[in-house]
């Protein structure tokens, strides 16, 4: 598999991804990402909201922390709308096994509710039409472990 340049990441995303699509207005807090045991922080410059392509799906746009790349580009799907601790712990097999991360963020920056996000940074094209697969998988798993959570705690 040959490997994508940057120069076609970005024409991708911005031809295939984000033409036409909703970009979510206001000031967004930065994504702080550990490397080598320091805390290193991603500000991020813009997010896409990609429900009208595939539902509960968001595009981050970061600026990176190091010269190159200027910008990384990373893809969300929500399982969560409010996130706790436990949802976290029931999501983080799932976000492990699939070399995912989950991320607590809030998206809508006008609302108090922080989101339980399962993210990737795009580093090929190809890395979009896997990661959308899987997540929608793990979103359907995680929905279907809380459903029988629920289920339980009703028959108590």
């Amino acid at each position: 598999m040959q490997e994508s340049t940057p120069i076609d990441l970005r024409s991708f995303i911005k031809n295939k991804i984000i033409k036409d699509i909703k970009k979510i207005r206001g000031k967004h807090a930065p994504i702080s990402e550990i490397v080598l045991n320091v805390s290193k922080t991603l500000t991020v410059e813009k997010i896409y909201d990609l429900s009208e392509k595939d539902k509960n799906c968001f595009l981050f746009i970061v600026k990176n922390y190091s010269k190159t790349p200027k910008l990384r580009y990373f893809l969300a799907i929500s399982l969560a709308n409010n996130s706790s601790d436990f949802l976290v712990q029931i999501a983080k097999d799932y976000a492990i096994k699939n070399d995912f991360k989950l991320v607590q963020y809030s998206i809508f920056p006008r609302t108090l509710r922080i989101q339980l996000l399962l993210i990737k940074e795009l580093k090929q094209i190809e890395d979009y039409k896997n990661f959308l697969e899987k997540s929608i998988n793990i979103r359907r798993k995680f929905r279907a472990k809380l459903d029988k959570i629920k289920n339980l705690v009703e028959l108590l």
